[in-house]
């Protein structure tokens, strides 16, 4: 996978206006199932036909709240939970063929994000359309060192090491994130558009590198990837929402990308990271009633992208997904003396971002030597 299941960029849930002095809370849930190879836009078939791919799956809760000092600012919180695994037969290649698939599992809480939201235009005045800046602050609550069990690239040597990059609960460093969101409502129809980037300045983490792990971190071309990158990362939605029973209901057709970018914004990309980006086709299904909202969302995979290592050049490759599933919940509590909240205008809120996760990735040579696709 490209970046951790958890990856924060998505904050807190996309929502319409508050009213003031109104608390909301959010439980989001991500799954995914990732065994596909690509480098760069190339898909690996070889992989597949060969048996030497990577299975990668993520399971990601997250559970956020927010309250409302005015109907323009609130402040929000968000804490995920991970609990995901990846595994590739050990050796990949040998006298009888692969070996039989050996699993790293990491879970655990999360980095957790503190920040505040501002929607620019007084919701009362313009009800059907507006802009929001939210600003957010990640922790490195998450542990980045989680350890399994595996063996070496050979097959050989069973010991405790750490998981992969992609499976590892946090990322071991604090962040900044940039939180951008705005819709518009013409007629019956809601148009909405969001983007979040974290941003990481650490350098890298210390925690040794799956690359480290099966066997290379010795070897002297691979000893600029032996330890863990601490990446940006980012997400990016628009699509357009069409409410229909009065409200109640609506249905939402999307666009969906999560990347992570090959240089960070602050500072240096070393170390072991798998730049790229995935799109997405992103339907989805909205229900409302008084306080209550749920969502659930099928963003379908449209094109994948593994982009060369920052700094050596090797171009490697990623597993992605064809699918994730996404759910949500949210319950906005009445302010004091007031009824549920609703909608400041005649749509469906803005569908949650839920956390992105993206695809993760394999070291895998398709003989015995290693190859880049094994180093990245």
């Amino acid at each position: 996978m490209l970046i951790r299941a958890n990856a924060p960029v998505f904050g807190a849930s996309n929502t319409l206006p508050f009213q003031g002095k109104e608390w909301q809370i959010n439980f989001n849930t991500r799954y995914l199932h990732s065994y596909s190879h690509y480098s760069g836009t190339q898909y690996q078939f070889q992989r597949k036909d060969l048996g030497t791919y990577v299975i990668n799956n993520q399971a990601a809760v997250d559970l956020g709240a927010a309250y409302s000092f005015t109907p323009q600012l609130s402040a929000w919180l968000s804490v995920p939970y991970v609990d995901a695994s990846w595994s590739i037969p050990l050796p990949t290649a040998g006298p009888t063929g692969t070996g039989p698939r050996s699993e790293q599992n990491g879970r655990g809480i999360g980095d957790v994000i503190i920040g505040a939201r501002y929607w620019t235009l007084d919701p009362a005045v313009h009800r059907h359309g507006n802009f929001s800046v939210g600003l957010g602050v990640k922790a490195p609550t998450g542990k980045y060192d989680v350890t399994d069990e595996y063996p070496l690239f050979n097959g050989t040597n069973p010991s405790e090491k750490a998981v992969d990059q992609s499976v590892q609960p946090g990322d071991g460093g604090w962040g900044g994130v940039l939180d951008l969101q705005g819709y518009y409502v013409w007629t019956h129809v809601s148009f909405y558009a969001s983007g979040s980037y974290l941003a990481n300045p650490p350098d890298t983490n210390g925690t040794p590198s799956i690359v480290d792990g099966l066997g290379f971190g010795s070897n002297p071309a691979f000893a600029d990837i032996a330890v863990n990158s601490v990446p940006d990362n980012y997400l990016l939605r628009a699509g357009t929402i069409f409410p229909f029973r009065g409200g109640k209901y609506a249905a939402s057709a999307g666009f969906r990308m999560e990347g992570l970018p090959r240089y960070d914004l602050v500072g240096r990309s070393d170390g072991f990271r798998r730049p790229g980006y995935e799109t997405f086709f992103e339907p989805g299904f909205i229900l409302t009633s008084g306080g209550n909202s749920f969502s659930f969302y099928v963003p379908l995979a449209l094109v994948r992208n593994r982009r060369p290592n920052p700094y050596t050049g090797n171009e490697g490759d990623a597993t992605f997904p064809d699918y994730i599933v996404l759910a949500g919940y949210s319950y906005r509590f009445p302010p004091k003396g007031g009824a549920p909240a609703a909608a400041p205008q005649p749509s469906a809120p803005i569908p949650p971002a839920t956390p992105p996760a993206a695809p993760g990735s394999a070291p895998a040579p398709a003989g015995g030597a290693p190859m880049e696709a094994c180093a990245e």
